[in-house]
C-alpha cells in the first residue's frame, strides 16, 4: 500500500456500535474504545436490559470523546439493537463490538486497511486467539483460515459499511444475528475475508456470564493450544503486518 493509500485510509472515520445487557460489561467496553489507536473513531452504546441506568452510563461516556448511549426495550433482539446503532451512526464504515471480549490498539486499524486493501465487502477475524481467563490458557481457533475469503466471520469482529448494513441487516434475533447478515451477504455474492488472527481476542470466563455458551467439547474441537500466559496481551497484540 503506498503513501497516497495510507493516508487516505487514515482520513476515514470510524462507527462502532455496540449492544449490551450487562451492567458488568461498563470498563471493558469503554478500555476497548480509548484503546484504540484509531483518531477519528465514535462508539453507540444501546443498552438491552430495563434494568441498567441510562444516566450513570451517559454521564461515564462523557469522559470520552463522541460517546453515544441509548436504551432500548430489553425485549428488543439484539439484532434490531445492533441496526438501531446502524441508523444512528453518523460515519462510512462500521465496526461491531461485542461487549465481553479483547479489542487490540491496532484493531480498528487492522480492519479498514484489510477492507481496502483487498476490496473486500465485509471483514473480520476467522482464526482468532480466545484467552481462557481462569486456565491462563491462550487457544487459537480455527487456525489457518488467516488473510483469504471465507464464508463466516467471528460475529464479533464484523467491519464492514453503513450502507451495506441498512441493505442487509443484522437479523431480528438473539442469537445468530451475526450469521444471518454474513449468510445473506454470502448469498449475493459479496466478498467476505478474514483478516490476521491478531488485534483481537475472544475472552471465556465462566460460561454463564457470556451470551454464546458453546459446550467446552465443541470450544476444544474448534480450537488448539498456543500458549499458556499470565500475559496474552503481549501475544494478541502483534503489528499489523503479521
Amino acid at each position: 500500500m503506498n503513501k497516497e493509500d495510507e493516508l487516505m485510509i487514515a482520513e476515514e472515520p470510524i462507527s462502532i456500535i455496540l449492544a449490551t445487557n450487562r451492567p458488568e460489561s461498563f470498563d471493558t467496553i469503554f478500555a476497548n474504545y480509548e484503546r484504540q489507536l484509531w483518531k477519528e473513531k465514535e462508539l453507540i452504546i444501546i443498552l438491552n436490559n430495563d434494568t441498567m441506568d441510562l444516566e450513570t452510563w451517559k454521564k461515564k461516556a462523557t469522559v470520552y470523546g463522541k460517546v453515544s448511549v441509548f436504551q432500548l426495550p430489553e425485549e428488543t433482539p439484539l439484532g434490531d439493537c445492533l441496526n438501531f446503532g446502524v441508523e444512528k451512526a453518523k460515519y462510512t464504515y462500521i465496526a461491531k463490538m461485542d461487549d465481553d471480549d479483547y479489542y487490540g490498539p491496532l484493531y480498528l486499524t487492522e480492519a479498514i486497511t484489510t477492507l481496502k486493501q483487498f476490496n473486500a465487502d465485509v471483514v473480520g477475524k476467522r482464526t482468532c486467539f480466545m484467552y481462557l481467563i481462569n486456565e491462563k490458557e491462550l487457544r487459537l481457533r480455527f487456525p489457518g483460515r488467516e488473510k483469504r475469503e471465507v464464508s463466516i466471520l467471528q460475529g464479533a469482529t464484523i467491519f464492514t459499511t453503513k450502507k451495506l448494513l441498512q441493505l442487509i441487516p443484522f437479523g431480528k434475533k438473539n442469537l445468530g444475528e451475526c450469521l444471518h447478515f454474513l449468510k445473506r451477504c454470502k448469498k449475493k455474492g459479496l466478498k467476505i475475508y478474514s483478516s490476521s488472527c491478531y488485534n483481537f481476542a475472544i475472552l471465556r470466563n465462566h460460561a454463564q456470564s457470556h451470551t454464546w455458551r458453546p459446550s467446552s467439547k465443541y470450544l476444544w474441537k474448534t480450537s488448539r493450544l498456543y500458549t499458556r500466559t499470565e500475559n496474552f496481551r503481549e501475544i494478541v497484540n502483534a503489528p499489523t503486518n503479521n
